[in-house]
C-alpha cells in the first residue's frame, strides 16, 4: 500500500540529520525549492500562506501573526486560533503590502502558490516553501518547520503520534467502501488522486478511491483533475466527500440524485482541512472524522471539530 512507506519512514532527510537535532542556532533548513535558509535565532513572528503554517504553530502551542484565506474565507477548522491573525488575502495572491507591514521573521507557504513571488517574500524576511501534496510531504514539512522554530523534538513527536493513530485506525477499520473526494471549483468538481494526503488517509481506512491513480504519476503537484458528472455516475461510489470553498449549496445536476452515495445519505460536505490536510491538526481531524463517516458503528463521532468545519449532508440548488 502506498501509505505504508510513509508510515514506516525512519530515515530522516539529510537536512534534518545535519541541522535539527537541537534548538541551537544558527541552523539551516532546506525547503522544497531546494533553497537553504539559515536562521540565526528562533523566529518569533510567523506568517502562514495557506493553513499549514498556522496549523503547525497551533499544534506547537504557538500562533501565526498572519494567514491567507481560501475563497476569501478564513480557515474554519482552526477555530478561534485565527481570531487575532492578520488577513493576508487570498492564498494565490498574497497582499504583499500587508505582509510587509506585518514584517514577519518567517513566512511559510505552499510552493505552487508562492513560487512566482518568492523574491518578494524573501525581501520581507525568511521564507520557506513546501510542496504539500503527499503524506511524506506532511511528515517532512512538519519536521522542517518545527526545527526552524527550535521545536525539532516536538515536530518528530507530532509525526509519531499521527503515525500511531493512523495504524490504530487502520487495524480497526472493517471494510472497503468506494470513495470519491471532490473539490467544487467554480461549479466544476475536481476528483483527487491516490497520492494526495486525504486520499492516503482514505486508503489507510481500508477504503478504495474510485478515482484511482494519477495518469501522470511523475507530476506530483497534479493531485486532482476535473470529473464529469457522467464519469461520476459510472464510478458510482459508496461515499462522496465534497469540499466547496464558497457558501451555498452544490449546483444541481440530474446525475446527483442517481448516485448511490446521495440516495443513501452518504454524500458529505466537509471543511477546508480536507484540501489543506498537511498540518498536524488537519490530518488528525480528517482521520477521525472519516473513520466515523465510513464506519459509524466502529468509531465515535469526533466532538472537538469546530461546528463550521464538521461534515454535513450535501445539499443542492433547486431545479
Amino acid at each position: 500500500m502506498r501509505l505504508s512507506k510513509a508510515i514506516l519512514l525512519s530515515v530522516m532527510p539529510l537536512w534534518f540529520s545535519l541541522s535539527a537535532h537541537s534548538a541551537d542556532y544558527p541552523l539551516t533548513i532546506t525547503d522544497d525549492r531546494g533553497k537553504q535558509v539559515t536562521f540565526n535565532a528562533q523566529p518569533e513572528s510567523i506568517a502562514s500562506i495557506s493553513a499549514f503554517g498556522a496549523d503547525l504553530l497551533a499544534a506547537l502551542g504557538k500562533q501565526a501573526t498572519g494567514m491567507s484565506t481560501l475563497n476569501h474565507q478564513q480557515s474554519a477548522f482552526l477555530g478561534d486560533t485565527i481570531n487575532d491573525m492578520v488577513d493576508l488575502g487570498e492564498i494565490h495572491e498574497t497582499n504583499m503590502e500587508l505582509l510587509t507591514e506585518l514584517n514577519p521573521d518567517l513566512t511559510i507557504g505552499i510552493r505552487t502558490y508562492t513560487e512566482p513571488f518568492e523574491k518578494k517574500f524573501e525581501e520581507i524576511g525568511k521564507f520557506l516553501a513546501f510542496d504539500l501534496v503527499t503524506y511524506a510531504d506532511s511528515v517532512e514539512s512538519v519536521e522542517a518547520v518545527s526545527a526552524a522554530l527550535g521545536e525539532a523534538d516536538k515536530g518528530k513527536q507530532l509525526n509519531a503520534e499521527f503515525a500511531d493513530s493512523l495504524k490504530a485506525h487502520q487495524a480497526k477499520a472493517p471494510g472497503r467502501p468506494s470513495v470519491v473526494f471532490l473539490w467544487h471549483w467554480a461549479d466544476v468538481p475536481y476528483g483527487f488522486y491516490n497520492h494526495h494526503l486525504t486520499m492516503e488517509i482514505v486508503s489507510a481506512l481500508q477504503a478504495h478511491n474510485a478515482i484511482g491513480d494519477s495518469p501522470q504519476p511523475d507530476v506530483q503537484p497534479l493531485d486532482s483533475a476535473p470529473v464529469s458528472m457522467e464519469t461520476l455516475l459510472q464510478l458510482d461510489p459508496d461515499i462522496i466527500v465534497s469540499f466547496k470553498g464558497d457558501a451555498g449549496p452544490i449546483q444541481n445536476h440530474p446525475v446527483w440524485h442517481r448516485l448511490s452515495a446521495v440516495k443513501n445519505g452518504r454524500a458529505y460536505r466537509v471543511g477546508d482541512q480536507y484540501v489543506m490536510p498537511h498540518g498536524p491538526i488537519a490530518r488528525d481531524m480528517i482521520l477521525r472524522e472519516l473513520a466515523y463517516l465510513f464506519y459509524p458503528d466502529h468509531f465515535p463521532e469526533p466532538a472537538d471539530i469546530p461546528a463550521a468545519a464538521r461534515a454535513t449532508a450535501m445539499t443542492f440548488t433547486e431545479n
